[in-house]
């Protein structure tokens, strides 16, 4: 489970549960204007239990380093056939 943001409702991606491949959203209220709302994938991630940065290439394919707290996991869409057999 990650971390609830205090206030905002958002939850934010834990050191704990940064996997390659998730999906993220860089938050709205990041420091540089340009990649709020950005998406992209995790490619990787760096440093120790104390400060960890998180590789993402955003969709447009540049990659660059964030703090876990910059990012949210974009949950994947439900396929519509799994509503089917799961009664929802």
């Amino acid at each position: 489970m990650g971390l609830r943001l205090g206030g905002k409702g958002d939850w934010i991606i834990g050191i704990h549960e940064i996997r390659v491949g998730a999906r993220v959203r860089v938050r709205g209220d990041h420091r540089v204007e340009s990649r709020r709302g950005a998406v992209g994938k995790i490619i990787g991630h760096y440093g120790g239990r104390e400060h960890v940065a998180v590789d993402v290439q955003l969709a447009d394919g540049r990659r660059r380093l964030f703090w876990p707290t910059d990012l949210k996991e974009v949950p994947l869409a439900r396929s519509w056939w799994r509503s089917l057999f799961e009664g929802g």
